[in-house]
């Protein structure tokens, strides 16, 4: 799979919008903003993200995107928490439906330990694209980004 980048989010909730529009800015030039595939890995994307946000600990969330011709991989790795991903399965609930919904898109997922406590879950989502990876613009390739920290009182986040 070629790694189309990084992305590097304070664990902040209102960070999880900076995570998806960057997904999809890595995305859209592959397979188009309307495939299903980008639909479906940018909604997965924030279901994890949320839940390494909300449920790890630590300061920073790490994503990474991957693709290859047939999947899109993306990992969501931040520094710890119970090492398993928080999982509640409440049709009803107002919260708790992130793995359900990962479990019914995703192609697979799964999650690891990783040193230091860390815990990475994964997902891979199936496209139909046509996307070579000689086709994969070079300037994504290993890219790492950073969204800042916000400062105190500051309402907007820069995009990833």
């Amino acid at each position: 799979m070629k790694h189309l980048g990084t992305c590097v989010v304070p664990s902040a909730p209102q960070n999880v919008a900076n995570g998806r529009r960057w997904l999809l800015g890595c995305l859209e030039p592959l397979l188009g903003a309307e495939h299903s595939a980008c639909e479906d890995s940018v909604l997965l994307l924030s279901e994890t993200l949320t839940n390494a946000i909300v449920h790890g600990k630590g300061n920073l969330v790490e994503v990474d995107a991957y693709v290859d011709t047939a999947s899109i991989r993306i990992e969501v790795t931040d520094e710890g928490g119970d090492g398993v991903p928080h999982h509640v399965d409440d049709p009803h609930g107002e919260h708790g439906r992130g793995l359900p919904i990962l479990s019914t898109l995703a192609k697979s997922w799964g999650f690891e330990q990783l040193d230091g406590g860390r815990l990475r879950v994964w997902f891979e989502v199936p496209h139909t694209g046509g996307c070579t990876p000689a086709a994969i613009p070079s300037r994504h390739d290993g890219v790492r980004e950073e969204v800042p920290t916000p400062s105190p009182g500051a309402a907007h986040v820069s995009d990833c």
